[in-house]
């Protein structure tokens, strides 16, 4: 049996005591609530889409960041399983980092451990 809980992301300050504070996804929940969530699931997974990132000139001496989707239709969706600093993520199943956002993909990465 699989019991899926699917959440909104929302964008968070991380202070983390060995560097300087960055903003990552975690899951929309309010803090203890995902906290306790985190703690129980066996896996939680973080989904999104490729992207690159390229700077450019943006005038008067300014740089600007323009990410670019990776892959066709608006970028190759994928689903990320170990956390980073760019999001909150985890898996007791020892499944592959980032696999394709489908559902036979996961089972089979869940499978074959």
């Amino acid at each position: 049996m699989v019991i899926v809980l699917i959440a909104h992301s929302k964008v968070e300050r991380f202070e983390d005591p060995e560097s300087s504070p960055y903003d990552r996804y975690s899951p929309r929940l309010h803090k203890h609530a995902a906290a306790l969530v985190k703690e129980w699931c066996d896996a939680v997974l973080f989904a999104t889409r490729k992207m690159r990132t390229q700077s450019e000139d943006g005038g008067f001496n300014r740089k600007r960041t323009i990410a670019h989707a990776i892959g066709k239709d608006g970028g190759e969706r994928v689903i990320r399983a170990y956390g980073s600093p760019t999001c909150v993520a985890k898996n007791r199943y020892g499944i592959a980092e980032e696999l394709p956002l489908a559902w036979s993909a996961f089972i089979n990465a869940m499978s074959n451990n």
